[in-house]
C-alpha cells in the first residue's frame, strides 16, 4: 500500500514499522491538536500494512487488493492516541457518512496519497454505497407489501439479494466462500449476524463486483443513485437525530440550572 517512491523519502527503515508511525502521530496530535484530523490522514498514507492482526484478531484495511476502508484504519490509530483525542469527537467524525471525511476531495486525495485515494473510492462505491442501495431496495419490497396489505415476513432481504443479485443471500454467499475461503464467524451457520464484520464487507463488495459484471451501464447508474440518495436520507436521519439529542440535552441542563437557581 506504500510506493517505493515514497519509500525512498525514508531513510530509517524502521521509520516504516506501525509502532514508529503511531508514534509519530501521537507527537504530530501533542503539537498540533486542532490539526488532529489532517495528521490521521496523513499518517494513513505512510501506512505500509494493508492487513495486521491485533490481540488475536485480524484487521483488514483492504478487501480484495482493491477496497480501501480507511475509517477502520483511522480507528485503529486514534485508539492509540487516546487521551490526545477525546473518543466521543473521533467517533463522530469516523461516524459521518461523507465521501472524504469533512474534507474537500482534493485535500483529502493529498491527504491520503492518490492510491488510497482511489482504493477508498472503491470501498465507498463498492462497500457503502452497495450496502445502501441493498437496503433501500429491501426496504421498497417491504413497503409494496404493506401497501397490498399483505403479511410482513422476514423474506424481504431475501428477495432484495434475488432482485439484485439473481439469487437468494445463502446461495451467493455459498458462491462467495468457496471463492475466497471465507467462513462464518461460527461454524455451520448461514445467518448473517454469524457473519464477522471484515467478511460482511468483503461479501458486500463481492456483490457489488457481481452485479457491475451482469448489469447493464443504465442499470448500474440508477442503483447507484438509488444507494446514494438512500445514504445522504440515513446521514439526514442521524443529523437531526443528533439535533434532537442535543436540543434534549440543553433543555435537561437548563431545567437543573433553574432548580438549582431556586435552592439559592
Amino acid at each position: 500500500m506504500v510506493s517505493n517512491e515514497q519509500k525512498e523519502f525514508v531513510s530509517d527503515v524502521t521509520a516504516w514499522k506501525p509502532d514508529a508511525i503511531v508514534s509519530r502521530l501521537k507527537s504530530q496530535i501533542d503539537e498540533n491538536a486542532r490539526g488532529w484530523k489532517l495528521s490521521v490522514l496523513e499518517t494513513i498514507a505512510e501506512w505500509p500494512l494493508a492487513r495486521e492482526t491485533i490481540a488475536g484478531k485480524g484487521i483488514d484495511y483492504l478487501i480484495a487488493g482493491e477496497a480501501f476502508d480507511w475509517r477502520l484504519l483511522a480507528r485503529r490509530l486514534l485508539d492509540e492516541c487516546s487521551p490526545n483525542v477525546e473518543k466521543e469527537i473521533w467517533w463522530d467524525w469516523l461516524h459521518d457518512s461523507t465521501l472524504f471525511g469533512g474534507f474537500a476531495e482534493s485535500e483529502f486525495k493529498r491527504a491520503v496519497g492518490v492510491d488510497k485515494f482511489r482504493a477508498h473510492l472503491s470501498y465507498f462505491y463498492g462497500v457503502t454505497v452497495e450496502q445502501a442501495l441493498l437496503l433501500s431496495v429491501e426496504e421498497e419490497i417491504t413497503h409494496i407489501r404493506v401497501a397490498s396489505g399483505r403479511e410482513l415476513s422476514d423474506r424481504s432481504l431475501e428477495r432484495a439479494h434475488e432482485l439484485l443479485y439473481g439469487n437468494t443471500r445463502g446461495q451467493l454467499w455459498e458462491v462467495f466462500s468457496l471463492e475466497t475461503g471465507a467462513r462464518p464467524a461460527r461454524t455451520g451457520s448461514r445467518r448473517k449476524d454469524e457473519h464477522s464484520l471484515a467478511s460482511e464487507d468483503a461479501f458486500t463488495y463481492w456483490l457489488f463486483k457481481l452485479r457491475m459484471e451482469r448489469s447493464d451501464p443504465a442499470k448500474i447508474a440508477s442503483d447507484t443513485r438509488k444507494g446514494l440518495a438512500k445514504l445522504e436520507r440515513m446521514r439526514q436521519n442521524n443529523d437531526r437525530r443528533k439535533m434532537l439529542l442535543h436540543s434534549d440535552e440543553l433543555q435537561s441542563h437548563l431545567s437543573r440550572r433553574r432548580g438549582h437557581e431556586k435552592v439559592l
